[in-house]
């Protein structure tokens, strides 16, 4: 496989990535005419897909069937731009959607970047780098996307601004353990810059036998990934890929650690976080724990449904920032905006930057941010009291 295309143009492969924003719970950039706002995609058949458009907007916006929308759409960290026909509105699960075409093409949107492929699943600590300034300072990052011509990288230390450290067309010794014995050591360039980003190009003092390694290699992890892409498409749309890869993956079920209400649900991978949260809580609140994976939330809680259907002895949802596959903003996004969750959602993760990581929570859906790590008792159990006397008015 080459360089990504800068277009997209096969049916099979379009629906692939369009599923694949089903699963995470994606929104498009939709836009009409003036108007422009962002939806989550809710599923696609194959003959067109929908979008959670509330039927006032589409009335707001003038939408007639067969007017064209423009949409943007991010797939694996690449972005694309594309042209759908609208084709009506639906009731979908109780949600009022938008229907649209397939699209017959997808335009890349970010061609200037160093981005040929980007792991499905995040870089391992294998593709931990090291770079270097013309001052000689070590710079610790990992490897967001590799590119035939250079890579873009993060920096390990977060708190650091990669705008103090490089400049434009500064040289830079690179240096990544790709697999193996494999190792990408090379010149480069800055390219450019993103937030806590660098692109860096390859030189022309590289190795050139090193580059063709290198480049053997991506193709490698392409033709792998593409393997797994057609193992997890379903030809009858997204609702026979979610029933699909929740028996493949055998869901894990909920768990109730302390049964008592109110409950709590926690979302999260870790079961040590979850032992140690439910100790804590114990006098106070129930706990049940679910290691969620992919598909509705709500589908999966009949564990604690009190023998009815829905959120049930649910009383608050707390989403850990150590999810086995979601990314906990877009799952929290899912619950508020797909799922109508009822009861109010929080985000916990470490107190770091604790003031942004709540700014972005609320703009997912979130009522709070907690700070979880390091653990304080007291703190969290204050918290989460305040929060739920306050959406229960007592």
């Amino acid at each position: 496989m080459g360089k990504s295309a800068t277009l997209l143009e096969d049916a099979t492969g379009i629906r692939m990535a369009l599923q694949r924003l089903c699963i995470a719970g994606a929104r498009l950039d939709v836009a009409f005419k003036a108007q422009r706002a962002a939806y989550p995609i809710l599923t696609e058949d194959g003959e067109r897909l929908a979008f959670r458009m509330p039927f006032e907007d589409i009335g707001d916006w003038g939408l007639k069937p067969g007017e064209n929308l423009a949409l943007k759409l991010k797939d694996r960290g690449l972005e694309y731009d594309c042209v759908v026909a609208h084709a009506g509105q639906e009731v979908i699960e109780g949600v009022e959607a938008c229907l649209a075409t397939i699209p017959r093409v997808l335009r890349r949107s970010d061609t200037h970047r160093l981005a040929d492929f980007i792991p499905d699943r995040p870089p391992t600590q294998a593709h931990a780098a090291t770079f270097t300034n013309t001052r000689n300072a070590l710079i610790d990052g990992t490897v967001q996307s590799f590119g035939e011509e250079g890579l873009e990288l993060v920096l390990r230390n977060t708190k650091q601004d990669i705008r103090e450290l490089l400049r434009m067309g500064e040289e830079s010794l690179l240096d990544v353990p790709l697999e193996g014995n494999l190792r990408l050591r090379a010149p480069t360039t800055v390219a450019y810059f993103g937030e806590n980003l660098v692109g860096l190009r390859f030189t022309k003092q590289a190795d050139a036998k090193v580059l063709t390694e290198y480049r053997a290699w991506i193709q490698d992890q392409q033709q792998r990934q593409a393997q797994e892409d057609r193992d997890d498409f379903s030809p009858r749309g997204f609702q026979e890929a979610t029933a699909r890869i929740n028996r493949a993956a055998a869901l894990p079920t909920i768990k109730v650690v302390v049964d008592r209400d109110p409950m709590i649900l926690l979302l999260t991978e870790k079961e040590e976080f979850a032992r140690r949260l439910g100790e804590a809580l114990s006098r106070k609140f129930g706990l049940a724990v679910l290691d969620h994976i992919k598909g509705p939330v709500k589908a999966q809680l009949q564990g604690i449904d009190g023998g009815g259907a829905g959120w049930g002895r649910t009383r608050m949802v707390l989403i850990h920032n150590q999810l086995r596959l979601a990314s906990p903003l877009e799952l929290c996004r899912q619950l508020v905006d797909e799922e109508g969750c009822p009861v109010p959602v929080l985000l916990a993760g470490t107190e770091e930057e604790e003031a942004k990581k709540r700014h972005h929570a609320v703009a997912a859906g979130a009522v709070d941010y907690v700070a979880v790590e390091p653990f304080k008792i007291l703190a969290i159990l204050r918290r989460l009291d305040e929060t739920l006397r306050l959406f229960e008015g007592t």
